[in-house]
């Protein structure tokens, strides 16, 4: 197996530009798929090649991946949507027509064999399977919970000014891997080349921690004091209702994060195996907060 340009849709996003990023550290040729070039052009790399097209459009996602060889992707909407089950088949059929080589497609979110069904689970595995069996040498990653999710502004603000954290809503002492997109990159482009086609791999990034021990890093990099005071399920999706503007969204996340309060630990990843696995090397919950988040806040001055 040969693989020279790898197809990014969403390149520019939280998910796909560290896949851009890796792919082309790699070695890699990459082609960056966005619906806004010029905006693309000025985020990304120039190393990087550029491509208008949408998931949603069928011939667009066929033009997308002449000459590629892979194809990673995310879905941009709920998984138990009619535009998520349709972005999976206009890949999937492309890639058919193309013969690629390999594919990989992460769930955004945990669905893992420990998780209780809910609606994101239980749609998110369906397609995991549709993926899996579509006759494409696919690897299916399930990440964990993001730590990108950090950055929402109004968690920033609690965090700022009251110097509280009440997210994620599960209890204080659940101890839980954490993943962040930086390593999901790294996973995603140790992927193509792994002896992985067919699986679903549950990801994280190191370190398991408590929403107290996270409070703790936390306070390093804000310079104060950090208490984590988790709302409950039904306030955070209040909170995410007006946040993403979807009522449909809020409820569906929300359903999930109930999910994990139902389990009686985690969601853990061994990252040890996986680290070991993809011979790759990944970080730290407490580093990402330190370097990653850190650098983050700076630009929000």
């Amino acid at each position: 197996m040969t693989i020279r340009k790898l197809l990014v849709f969403g390149a520019t996003g939280t998910q796909g530009h560290p896949v851009v990023e890796e792919a082309l550290a790699a070695g890699l040729e990459v082609r960056a798929v966005t619906r806004n070039v010029a905006a693309a052009r000025a985020r990304l790399t120039p190393s990087a090649e550029f491509v208008r097209a949408d998931l949603l459009d069928a011939d667009s996602v066929v033009d997308a991946m002449t000459g590629c060889q892979a194809v990673f992707f995310h879905l941009n909407h709920m998984p138990d949507t009619d535009e998520a089950q349709q972005t999976v088949d206009n890949v999937l059929a492309a890639a058919r027509a193309h013969e690629l080589e390999r594919m990989v497609f992460t769930t955004s979110g945990y669905c893992g064999s420990v998780m209780p069904s809910c609606a994101f689970v239980d749609a998110a595995r369906r397609l995991t399977a549709q993926v899996l069996s579509s006759g494409v040498p696919a690897v299916v990653l399930q990440p964990t919970l993001y730590l990108a999710n950090l950055v929402w502004s109004h968690i920033i603000t609690e965090i700022r000014d009251f110097g509280r954290l009440r997210y994620p809503p599960l209890p204080a002492e659940r101890r839980f891997s954490w993943t962040s997109t930086e390593d999901q990159g790294r996973i995603a482009v140790a992927c193509l080349q792994a002896d992985a086609a067919g699986e679903a791999i549950d990801i994280a990034s190191p370190e398991a921690v408590t929403g107290p021990e996270l409070c703790r890093y936390l306070a390093r990099v804000y310079g104060r004091e950090v208490h984590f005071a988790p709302q409950s399920v039904e306030a955070f999706a209040n909170d995410l209702s007006y946040q993403t503007g979807s009522a449909h969204s809020a409820r569906v996340i929300s359903e999930l994060y109930a999910a994990y309060a139902r389990m009686d630990d985690g969601p853990r990843v061994d990252t040890d195996a996986l680290q070991q696995r993809l011979g790759i090397e990944l970080m730290p919950v407490s580093r990402w907060v330190e370097d990653r988040l850190g650098y983050l806040l700076s630009l929000y001055g």
